[in-house]
């Protein structure tokens, strides 16, 4: 592993270990059906985060890359609850009930991408980049799942896979900032705004958006 591949990948040990640490301070305690499945969703992503890492760590990049579409459906389908389910007043356990079903990955990232706050704030094209054509898309993290796609179809040739360090590079990168992202929606869904501002001030994501 290169010397900038092992420096992400310590990053993502020392994100995940203080992101935890505000979890303790935070003693989140959800009271809504709303804040529950945040919580639960957010534990599940990371999980998956966790044994992204132990994939990498062993060179298993490819099993690395069929976690994150997982990982990127559960980041996906809890902001769609967050800022669209909720705002229709539908009702969480409808969905895990599978009385409502969630919509495709791309109608959730299309509705997202024409959410609107009453303040006027959007996440502009924040999702709609997760469908664009590139390493990092869920379009070719399917592929991993779906036994298809010039990926699968390398290994078939050739008996194993390679990637640039500059591919690995680009799918770390994606998966800190969904760790990140996902980690101050849950704050801010649970409310512990001091914990939103300290992950807020570390990783500068204020001057970011100016």
């Amino acid at each position: 592993m290169s010397t900038s591949l092992e420096q992400q990948m310590n990053e993502i040990n020392e994100d995940f270990c203080f992101i935890h640490d505000l979890l303790e301070e935070a003693k989140v305690n959800p009271t809504t059906d709303y804040e529950k499945v945040n919580l639960t969703y957010f534990q599940m992503f990371s999980t998956h985060y966790e044994s992204f890492y132990i994939l990498l760590r062993s060179n298993h990049f490819s099993s690395g890359i069929l976690l994150m579409r997982s990982m990127l459906e559960l980041y996906v389908k809890s902001f769609y609850l967050e800022f669209i389910a909720k705002n229709k007043s539908e009702e969480v356990m409808d969905y895990l009930d599978v009385k409502i079903k969630y919509p495709s990955f791309f109608a959730m990232v299309k509705e997202l991408g024409e959410f609107e706050s009453t303040s006027g704030d959007t996440f502009d094209n924040f999702f709609s980049q997760l469908t664009k054509s590139q390493l990092a898309s869920y379009e070719k993290f399917s592929f991993f799942s779906h036994g298809s796609g010039e990926y699968v179809k390398a290994f078939y040739k050739n008996g194993k896979i390679s990637f640039t360090s500059e591919q690995i590079s680009d799918v770390i990168e994606t998966a800190k900032g969904m760790f990140l992202t996902f980690a101050m929606l849950l704050f801010a869904v649970q409310g512990k705004n001091d914990q939103l501002g300290k992950v807020l001030e570390k990783f500068n994501f204020a001057e970011t958006k100016k």
